[in-house]
């Protein structure tokens, strides 16, 4: 009779601890995968500090397809064991609105559109803010004139970023101008990146701005090769090559973290959250209180010095984007 009761004990104490044990992160990335030095990696990083802070395990799954998102999120959501799921990428709201209605209690979050569901958290980012205060740099760093970009899709999402890039060229007024957009039309071709890099070089640009996620790392080969300047996109790119200047800088390592956060300590909100320059969600890796981090952070020191000039123009545009007196525009479908 004691050993039965001692069994009984034993079971009711391990039930009990598992029902307390501590639930986890889990994170989806986009299709392309870590490795990108760009999107995933930054998602991940803010996934990956968050778990550090909270002193929780970060499960992260890497999909090859678009169509994997579905599985990969009821996974996650049937388990039971994740008090938030992150989901990188526009490309998982048609799989997540499904998911969330048949997961109502699970939070979740998702980056760079809009679901609307009650539990979960669409996180959204003004890269027209970014693109504007970046295009500034590229005009004072052309000495043709002329500034080619590469596109991974013609979406929304990357129109606003070139949108607002192209306004802060002009706004720079240094007489640059900015060349009609190519696309690669996807996000893990590096081969084709970098031929339409090239294109855009053999056209007279010397400086290029890539936002393409992997395929955006051939379009800065290729100006590395030919010895043109080159932008880096969502996180600092810099430290891939002395050729590349500058970086917008997309803070989706800081919405991520930001949200997880909220969810374990039980503040988690469903609905849109768009933010920008004014919240820290949107930077570049030149502004004196960022370039320490990222050079930190990958270990290296930017090559290009920007002129003194560019770094004021862009200090002054970002003071009167977060005050309101500059106002980006945007493409229709943000209501531009």
């Amino acid at each position: 009779m004691k050993r039965v009761l001692w069994v009984v004990v034993v079971l009711l104490v391990f039930s009990s601890w598992a029902f307390a044990a501590p639930k986890k992160i889990g994170l989806i990335l986009a299709t392309g995968g870590l490795g990108d030095k760009s999107f995933n990696d930054i998602s991940y990083a803010g996934a990956l500090r968050a778990s550090e802070e909270l002193g929780v395990e970060l499960d992260y799954v890497e999909p090859k397809a678009i169509a994997e998102y579905e599985g990969y999120q009821r996974d996650f959501a049937s388990s039971g064991e994740y008090e938030i799921i992150v989901c990188i990428g526009f490309d998982q709201a048609d799989a997540l609105n499904k998911i969330a209605q048949e997961f109502p209690e699970q939070k979740f979050a998702i980056v760079d559109m809009v679901v609307n569901q009650p539990n979960v958290a669409s996180l959204l980012f003004k890269a027209n803010e970014g693109g504007f205060l970046l295009g500034i740099a590229a005009a004072y760093m052309t000495k043709t004139g002329k500034i080619g970009i590469v596109g991974g899709m013609d979406i929304p999402l990357i129109r606003d970023f070139f949108l607002g890039f192209e306004e802060g060229v002009k706004w720079a007024n240094t007489g640059a101008v900015v060349l009609p957009t190519v696309y690669v039309g996807g996000w893990a071709d590096p081969t084709k990146g970098k031929e339409l890099a090239l294109s855009l070089i053999d056209q007279g640009c010397d400086v290029i701005w890539a936002a393409a996620g992997k395929s955006g790392l051939g379009a800065l080969e290729a100006a590395k090769e030919r010895g043109v300047y080159a932008m880096g996109v969502d996180a600092c790119q810099c430290y891939l090559g002395g050729h590349i200047f500058a970086s917008l800088t997309k803070r989706v390592d800081v919405a991520v973290y930001e949200t997880i956060k909220a969810a374990f300590a039980g503040t988690f909100q469903g609905g849109v959250f768009e933010k920008g320059v004014a919240e820290g969600w949107i930077g570049n890796c030149r502004f004196p209180e960022e370039e320490p981090l990222w050079e930190e952070r990958f270990g290296f020191k930017h090559a290009v010095e920007l002129p003194k000039e560019a770094m004021e123009k862009m200090l002054e545009a970002r003071e009167k984007i977060a005050k309101g007196e500059l106002r980006v525009p945007r493409p229709p479908e943000f209501g531009g």
